[in-house]
């Protein structure tokens, strides 16, 4: 910390900081992925919650060309497939 605050006339930027308080750049990624793991994981599983009201809510005539139904459904493959892409980086 002294050796950053020594480089740095200001405060030192963030990231560094950051990576710093975490002993290495290592552990910063590690913990930064974990996190975007975590949002995606309650982010697509709100959208799952979203499209399954909405299709209830529906006549089953209706739900094809619903878009609302529609966005939901592209959102939880998005917040799926992030979530699968990390998973499968971090193996």
């Amino acid at each position: 910390m002294d050796d950053l605050e020594r480089r740095h006339d200001d405060a030192p930027p963030r990231g560094v900081l950051r990576t710093a308080l975490l002993n290495g750049t290592d552990r910063h990624a590690a913990l930064a992925r974990a996190a975007v793991l975590r949002l995606h994981d309650r982010l697509a599983g709100e959208a799952r919650q979203g499209a399954a009201q909405r299709r209830r809510a529906l006549p089953a005539n209706r739900t094809a060309g619903d878009e609302w139904l529609t966005r939901l459904t592209a959102a939880l493959a998005h917040h799926r497939n992030a979530a699968s892409i990390l998973f499968v980086a971090e193996i």
